[in-house]
Formats: structure tokens, C-alpha cells, sequence
């Protein structure tokens, strides 16, 4: 897992060289995130980003991420009711617990965020790409089960970066 935050502080350094662009602010304000297309579909995706500044852009899209951890967190409930298999329960309720934490995170990033807090907002929803690595690890650990989350966990941590990324940019503000 530090090697995904290895890679984070890389990233925000790189930042550091991208030349600002002039325009629309939520093309200008995702093109300096990790991923410039999940970050405009999703903030044009919602009607309150039009009037949006950046931090109100970022809380946007810290809104959706606790949206997409309670989707997930929902999908991990009915897949354990479903479930018989002993261990791939055990994976499951490690996974249930973290992305319980991962709302609880978002949670908190939004608050700090809020607070004009950025180094805590941005500490918080780390913490949530944290927690989805977590999940998806328990299930690599002998014995090896295949996840059945993997694929909305690739994404949701995605997703998630790119948020981090974006928090990271309100500091420099």
C-alpha cells in the first residue's frame, strides 16, 4: 500500500510543471488531476458543478465518492447473505468493515474540507484509498479467492485518486 502512496506524492509533484490553461474552470481544474476524463464526465455529470469554484468542484466529487463507497458497501452486504463459503465470508466482512470506514472518511475529508482544512480533507481521503486496498487484499491472502468486487473496487479507488488530486490542488491555491 505505500507504494500507492508512493506514487501519489510523485504525481503531485509532477503537478508542479503542468501549465495552467485558461477557460472553462472544470476543464482547467481536471486537467491538472491524475485523470482528466473520470473527472470532467463526473463533475459535468452534476447540474451543481456549473457554479461550482474549485473547492465546490472537489466537494462534488468527494459527494460522489461516498456515493459509490455506499454502493459498493451495499453490494458487499447482499453478497454476504449470499455467501456459504467460509472464507470468501471472512473477505467479504473484512471489506464490509472497510468501506464502512471509507464512507466514515469521506465523511470526514468533506468536514475539513469545509473547514478550508485541505491537508486533513486530503489525509482522510487517502485514508479511503487505504481502505478499498485493504478490501481487495484479503482476498489475495492464502487462501486465494477470486474478488467479486474487484472490478467497482478498481474503479472506486480510481476515482477516489483522482479526488485526492484534486484536494491536493486546493492547497496550492
Amino acid at each position: 500500500m505505500n507504494s500507492m502512496k508512493v506514487l501519489l506524492v510523485i504525481f503531485f509533484i509532477s503537478l508542479s510543471f503542468v501549465n495552467p490553461s485558461s477557460g472553462d474552470l472544470i476543464e482547467d481544474f481536471c486537467r491538472k488531476s491524475n485523470d482528466y476524463k473520470i473527472c470532467v464526465k463526473a463533475l459535468r455529470a452534476d447540474p451543481k458543478s456549473s457554479s461550482a469554484d474549485q473547492k465546490g468542484l472537489t466537494r462534488i466529487m468527494l459527494q460522489l465518492s461516498s456515493a459509490k463507497a455506499k454502493i459498493i458497501y451495499n453490494e458487499i452486504l447482499i453478497l454476504l447473505n449470499q455467501t456459504e463459503e467460509a472464507v470468501l465470508k471472512q473477505c467479504l466482512q473484512i471489506c464490509k468493515d472497510n468501506y464502512d470506514g471509507a464512507v466514515d472518511h469521506i465523511t470526514s475529508s468533506i468536514e475539513y474540507l469545509d473547514a478550508n482544512n485541505f491537508f486533513s480533507a486530503a489525509s482522510f481521503a487517502t485514508d479511503v484509498v487505504d481502505d478499498s486496498s485493504s478490501c481487495e487484499e484479503s482476498f489475495i491472502e492464502p487462501p486465494i479467492r477470486k474478488s467479486p468486487l474487484k472490478p467497482k473496487s478498481d474503479e472506486f479507488l480510481h476515482f477516489v485518486v483522482t479526488t485526492v488530486t484534486l484536494i491536493h490542488l486546493l492547497d496550492n491555491l
